[in-house]
């Protein structure tokens, strides 16, 4: 059965990315495809990367004492795939390099490279320039490499569309707010929306980008919908909600409600005193009971109150409600 893919481009934008991979091989030096032996690949010290991973470290192993270990360990694990699949199949798309003296730096395959290693193979298919492209062709390069990985992070995603950003921005000597929608279409071949949300996630705030960077939201549309609410109160609720696994509609109408009631607090006048309560109303659909109740047991400042909770049924109507009361019973106590 064929893996499902979690990106990946329409057959509309085919021709659009056809017309990026002419202008990147164009415009660069002569590209010719070889089998080059892995010995003489290295990294390029200008191109930030994905994985701290290296081909030594796969080649004799990782220290005990690198600082970096447990993450190496985790990113060694998840090449195991490829590199069943090059033992298999071998490397079905070449990586890309540009050679640099008797060396040959890698601009996109790095993964390939280090699974290649781990599969035993000591040389590697290539397609090959002869100079280094500029900033924006090697962004541009990268992104047509990563394109249809299925794989690939929101938080890659984004790095590489920051890239191509930055680096076409400063090749016409404007400031990266100046680059229109439509040329952020154009030069990654993807509709216009799709444009408006990475520009919008880009703007975006320290922590949204920090949650997207811990894969904690993992969705384009998701976390461009959160970049673009202002109210901290109805932001904070929306990513809980995301957290816990709502879906864009259920973001969307989380959102909207949240805006059009700002305070949930009710001055009532009774038998002439005035008291203050809080009304959280009242929901039949167990779907949105359930990203409510969520959002307090991820808390991670309630971890001492939401511990014992974690394993109760979410679908029955009755335990989520009565969970809901133990709550807030806990959290008045906790803050009497």
């Amino acid at each position: 059965m064929a893996k499902k893919k979690v990106f990946s481009i329409g057959t509309a934008l085919s021709q659009g990315l056809e017309d990026t991979i002419e202008s990147a091989q164009n415009h660069s030096s002569e590209l010719r495809i070889d089998v080059i032996p892995i010995r003489k690949i290295e990294l390029d010290p200008a191109n930030p990367r994905d994985l701290v991973l290296s081909i030594t470290d796969v080649q004799n192993g990782i220290s005990d004492y690198d600082n970096e270990r447990k993450r190496k360990l985790a990113e060694l694990e998840s090449l195991q795939s490829i590199t069943n699949s090059i033992k298999t199949q071998g490397i079905i798309n070449p990586i890309t390099v540009y050679k640099y003296g008797e060396k040959y730096r890698l601009i996109a395959g790095e993964r390939r490279t280090l699974a290649s290693v781990l599969a035993g193979k000591i040389d590697i298919q290539a397609k090959i320039l002869d100079d280094k492209p500029d900033e924006l062709k090697i962004s541009l390069l990268q992104w047509i490499e990563n394109v249809e990985r299925s794989d690939l992070s929101l938080w890659e995603r984004l790095s590489n569309f920051e890239k191509i950003v930055n680096a076409y921005a400063q090749s016409k000597g404007m400031q990266i707010t100046q680059v229109s929608i439509t040329e952020l279409s154009n030069l990654i071949g993807c509709v216009k929306s799709h444009a408006m949300n990475y520009k919008a996630i880009l703007n975006a705030d320290s922590e949204l980008k920090q949650l997207i960077f811990e894969n904690k939201i993992k969705n384009l549309e998701k976390a461009a919908l959160i970049s673009d609410i202002q109210s901290s109160d109805v932001r904070h609720q929306v990513v809980n909600a995301c957290i816990a696994g709502a879906t864009l509609k259920q973001l969307k109408t989380i959102a909207e409600q949240s805006a059009k009631k700002p305070a949930l607090m009710k001055s009532v006048e009774r038998r002439g005193r005035q008291t203050t309560s809080v009304n959280f109303g009242v929901t039949k659909n167990i779907n949105v009971a359930k990203i409510v109740l969520e959002s307090l047991l991820n808390n991670n400042e309630l971890a001492h109150l939401t511990a014992s909770f974690k394993n109760i049924d979410r679908n029955d109507h009755r335990v989520v409600s009565e969970t809901f009361k133990k709550l807030l019973k806990s959290l008045e106590k906790l803050h009497a």
